[in-house]
């Protein structure tokens, strides 16, 4: 399994400095940025000597792809233009999680939601395929999306719609607030794609003896993994107060876990 932080692309060169495999960030953020821009960073990126393998925010808050407001043309659009981008930087799995995004409206018709996320993973799928992408959708606690907020329901939509650029990821701290076991990650199989985690007490970034490290949960995510036979990536999402000294934390302890 490979270990690696989302944050800003600025800081490959700690990551790569403290032994991190990879850095992931923010696909919005990216595209959004002006060309000259996105080229330094680049460059940048490709002197940290880690490379982009995995991007989250997938879509920009103000575009919908759920309700009555979606917008499946600019979908398109924006995907073409981010998905390049994301190739550019050697990403290989995008995650889907832009709870905004995908929230379903108050008093909007549930089964068209469900076909609006369809027909939107479905162009994603397209598109992904042709710039060597995968896509893991993310579920999200209720506080942050009223929709798809279980492994477990994102596995059973990622199975029904049997995309072959669409897959799952699992989000340690999501699961917490939902009450869902760890044992999720191993349910979902071959199509369990990327693995989010940070200590669900704050969202911040493991430390040892931490509250979930006393309870034994990072160890418990690694044996179900590899009990699982998960090869891929995980990365702390979390926040915190001094980058380089919580990064050099964690990365000793999932180390010492794995």
């Amino acid at each position: 399994m490979k270990l690696g932080v989302c944050t800003s692309l600025d800081n490959a060169g700690v990551l790569a400095r403290l032994g991190y495999d990879y850095i992931e960030t923010g696909l919005s953020a990216v595209a959004a940025m002006p060309e000259e821009e996105f080229c330094h960073a680049a460059e940048s990126l490709t002197g940290s000597g880690l490379r982009c393998e995995a991007m989250n925010g997938m879509l920009p808050g103000d575009l919908s792809v759920v309700g009555g407001a979606a917008d499946l043309a600019r979908a398109e659009s924006y995907l073409s233009t981010a998905f390049a981008r994301a190739e550019q930087l050697g990403a290989q799995v995008i995650v889907f999680g832009s709870g905004g995004s995908r929230r379903v409206p108050k008093g909007f018709s549930w089964a068209r939601a469900w076909r609006q996320l369809r027909d939107y993973l479905t162009l994603a799928d397209r598109l992904a395929g042709e710039h060597g992408l995968r896509i893991a959708i993310e579920p999200l606690r209720r506080e942050e999306c009223n929709i798809l907020n279980r492994v477990g329901e994102a596995v059973e939509l990622a199975a029904l719609l049997d995309l072959p650029h669409v897959g799952v990821l699992g989000d340690t701290y999501h699961m917490h607030c939902e009450g869902e076991p760890l044992t999720a990650l191993a349910d979902a199989g071959d199509l369990l794609w990327h693995v989010h985690i940070a200590c669900p007490e704050g969202r911040t970034y493991p430390k040892h003896g931490d509250p979930a490290d006393r309870r034994g949960e990072y160890a418990e995510m690694f044996a179900v993994l590899k009990t699982a036979g998960y090869q891929g990536r995980v990365s702390i999402e979390a926040g915190c107060e001094h980058f380089e000294e919580d990064a050099k934390a964690g990365f000793a302890l999932l180390k010492e876990r794995m």
